[in-house]
């Protein structure tokens, strides 16, 4: 098991005390040997966006903890990837969203229900929360919710009450043809076409 920040931090704390009483022994016959940072485990030079502990000897030596730093998250699918987490939009101090993007947001929750594409566009375009124009993603704007997933999804879950993507199909508002539209899957950012009568996820969005 990795031996956390915290309890290396006690451990180097003991070996400076220790280190300390045996030098300030004035009779003391023997010596100690002070270890090295590498005996230490402090064995890394960047912890990139790890938490880090300096080795109390060689400040240049870290030992790097498992935990993102602040600001950031782990990846979902790679827990030892830290992504950025995504602005939370506030109407005032309620939370009504999650950046995509510079100055492009998603709603925390998926629409109640799934529902066909002109009924999708309607139901983002009646969207009165916080004030915004809702509207359905473009198929390029579903990709990139697809792309930053993770971090959206950090994002999320800071506000109570929001609800995680998930990977079911989910409406974009890039017609095909008269009769097909794209939609994308949230976590994987992949596209397809499907009939507009066809029942899909809704997931709105509003420029700030």
């Amino acid at each position: 098991m990795r031996t956390t920040i915290t309890n290396r931090m006690m451990i180097g704390a003991s070996l400076l005390m220790m280190t300390f009483s045996f030098a300030t022994k004035t009779n003391a016959e023997t010596c100690t040997q002070v270890p090295t940072c590498a005996e230490l485990g402090y064995t890394e030079t960047t912890c990139g966006l790890f938490t880090s502990l300096k080795c109390p000897f060689d400040n240049s030596k870290l030992f790097c903890g498992t935990n993102c730093i602040s600001g950031y998250v782990k990846d979902e699918s790679k827990t030892d990837v830290c992504v950025a987490v995504k602005q939370v939009i506030y109407s005032g101090s309620t939370p009504i969203g999650v950046e995509i993007s510079s100055h492009l947001a998603i709603a925390m929750n998926d629409a109640s229900s799934t529902m066909q594409w002109e009924a999708a566009k309607s139901y983002c375009a009646g969207l009165t929360t916080g004030g915004k124009s809702w509207r359905l993603p473009t198929i390029d704007e579903g990709q990139l919710i697809g792309y930053n997933s993770s971090a959206i999804n950090g994002g999320l879950a800071k506000i109570s009450g929001a609800t995680q993507l998930g990977n079911e199909g989910s409406w974009s508002s890039t017609e095909y043809s008269t009769s097909l539209a794209k939609y994308f899957w949230p976590l994987s950012a992949n596209t397809g076409l499907v009939d507009k009568t066809s029942n899909r996820n809704v997931r709105c969005v509003f420029a700030f």
